[in-house]
């Protein structure tokens, strides 16, 4: 059932939060609640936890959290969260919203290992908080020019795994640093950016002794102090674990039609480890699920999110689930027989060796348009993507570095002549080991199109109508070109109006439409989407997206409708 705020109480599925009280629309001076973070920001699977909002709102509001089960507490201020055991996520969003209108959505992550909170003070050599079992994620926040510092003790020969989760995946404005010292203060490893400007770092004892683990952050957006940095808002979570931590997998996409299972790959994991991909959200996000963003990348809207997970691991490892065949490079190849990437496939490669070039065939005919794509720095793999394609005579037609902002490669190319082209991957700077991994897609353009809108959210005044409008962008090969698009909400909750408009082919509507929203005047909140159909030359559906956000986009926006007074 959709979420409605009508002067009604009405039952709501699990990620829904009923309250005791009713809302009254017609309450004075109302607005809407504004959220900007959470602490902890995110907990144990199969756990519950009590999570503090920073923000401004009335106690309590609403809450939508698909995936969890979450409710005001007596407490202003703070949830109770209660994070399904079997939930296949690393992440969940948390908004809370009123009669008059709704907050950003701001992330929750989920993890396996037990957890902790941060005791201050923490943030001398000689005072560190001590973890006694290094299998655990800290729940911590840099409140001042702070050093938080962690006591472990470490075994010889034990590898013990840092992980810091901020900017990347929770949007801490932070620039943070990983060290692991000796208690005189002697740093043995360090990383700064390895997850974006999140650092995660393996160290291996040289010695059995007490290794502390202390991190400190520079602002995200660099001004002109150079000094230390923090916040409220310098949220974060620290993993540390001396058993497996997973990053990634081989290979790194699966296909979107059958289940598969998949080599985890990461650190301290035993070789051949193999697990299921579970579609993003299983069943609780199967109608909120985070998708990839539709930028230079030119990934397939057809693709899916899976993620690979288990409780003896730490860390999670996303998976694109592909329209398209898929393939594991085998670990070595012969440079006089290359594999062959055949168009409408794609291929997880690894340079392990510096300076290592891998090249594939591509079988193509005259004519056909051909978009290729090799990504590593947007799946948080270490590779700088440098991609060349020669033609059937040895000439190179095109060579991509970084996709505008981007520093992953695609190159879009209409073969001049039939034959077998060669695309080359490698890294940009000839650096190679066995984290350089990659995934090198080859398929045909064909007519399409995007839709995005510009928030994530849309009010309708109780007085007036509001308009939204929907950007259009037309992919065509050769003169095959998508015709008219008629674009219109899906499941308008009743008592909201928003007539169908048409996107045509060429002229202004071609780039862009607005929809007009009439209220009646009863209250209403909750997700919308915005679909499109076309019919020529073949039947698509898309659904509009919003602004990416860390990394992801969804295709639903918050529609409130304010009652009259």
């Amino acid at each position: 059932m959709k979420p409605a705020l009508d002067g009604t109480c009405r039952y709501r599925s699990s990620w829904w939060v009923t309250l005791p009280c009713l809302l009254v629309p017609a309450v004075a001076e109302a607005a809407a609640p504004t959220l900007s973070h959470l602490f902890p920001a995110g907990g144990q699977r199969g756990t519950k936890v009590i999570v503090t909002c920073s923000g401004k709102f009335d106690w309590p509001p609403q809450v939508f959290a698909p995936g969890l089960d979450v409710k005001p507490t007596a407490d202003a201020g703070k949830l109770e969260v209660t994070i399904p055991a079997d939930l296949p996520a690393d992440r969940a969003w948390l908004r809370l919203y009123n009669a008059e209108g709704a907050s950003a959505s701001v992330p929750f992550l989920i993890g396996t290992l037990p957890e902790v909170a941060e005791q201050e003070p923490n943030n001398t050599l000689k005072a560190p908080q001590a973890i006694a079992d290094p299998k655990v994620t800290i729940n911590g926040v840099l409140a001042g020019a702070d050093v938080d510092g962690y006591a472990v003790t470490l075994q010889a020969g034990q590898t013990l795994v840092a992980a810091l989760d901020a900017n990347t995946r929770l949007g801490s404005p932070m620039d943070a640093i990983l060290q692991i010292a000796t208690p005189d203060g002697i740093v043995v490893a360090e990383n700064h950016d390895d997850l974006g400007l999140d650092p995660r770092l393996a160290y291996t004892a040289r010695q059995t002794g007490s290794y502390i683990v202390r991190l400190f952050a520079f602002p995200s957006a660099p001004d002109t102090t150079i000094a230390f940095r923090g916040g409220d808002n310098y949220v974060y979570r620290l993993t540390l674990t001396t058993g497996p931590y997973l990053t990634h997998t081989l290979p790194l996409t699966v296909s979107r039609t059958a289940p598969e299972v998949v080599e985890a790959q990461g650190w301290n994991i035993p070789a051949g480890t193999k697990l299921p991909a579970v579609p993003f959200g299983g069943a609780r996000l199967a109608d909120f699920p985070e998708l990839e963003p539709l930028d230079e990348l030119r990934k397939s809207p057809d693709s899916r999110l899976a993620v690979v997970f288990d409780a003896g691991l730490a860390g999670t490892a996303r998976v694109r689930q592909s329209p398209f065949a898929v393939a594991m490079v085998p670990a070595t190849q012969d440079p006089a027989n290359p594999p062959t990437l055949p168009v409408g496939s794609a291929a997880t490669g690894c340079l392990r060796a510096p300076k290592q070039k891998d090249t594939y065939r591509l079988p193509l005919q005259k004519g056909q348009h051909v978009i290729v794509s090799l990504e590593s720095q947007s799946l948080d793999l270490p590779v700088d993507p440098l991609l060349q394609l020669v033609d059937p005579k040895g000439a190179v037609v095109a060579e991509v570095d970084d996709a505008g902002a981007l520093r992953d490669a695609v190159l879009s190319h209409v073969a001049a002549q039939d034959g077998e082209y060669r695309i080359v991957a490698t890294d940009r700077f000839g650096h190679g080991g066995p984290r350089f991994v990659y995934l090198l897609t080859a398929r045909l353009e064909e007519p399409d199109f995007e839709l995005s809108i510009a928030a994530d959210s849309l009010t309708i005044p109780a007085d007036k109508p509001a308009e939204l409008a929907v950007k259009i962008i037309r992919r065509k090969t050769g003169p095959a070109v998508v015709g008219p698009i008629t674009i219109q909400p899906r499941d308008l909750p009743a008592g909201i109006t928003a007539p169908a408009v048409t996107s045509e082919p060429t002229g202004p509507s071609s780039e862009e439409v607005k929809l007009t929203f009439t209220g009646t005047g009863a209250a209403y909140s909750g997700p919308l989407r915005i679909v499109g159909t076309a019919t020529q030359p073949k039947e698509l559906t898309r659904l509009a997206r919003v602004p990416a956000k860390l990394g992801v986009s969804f295709d639903t926006l918050w529609l409130t409708s304010l009652a009259k007074p």
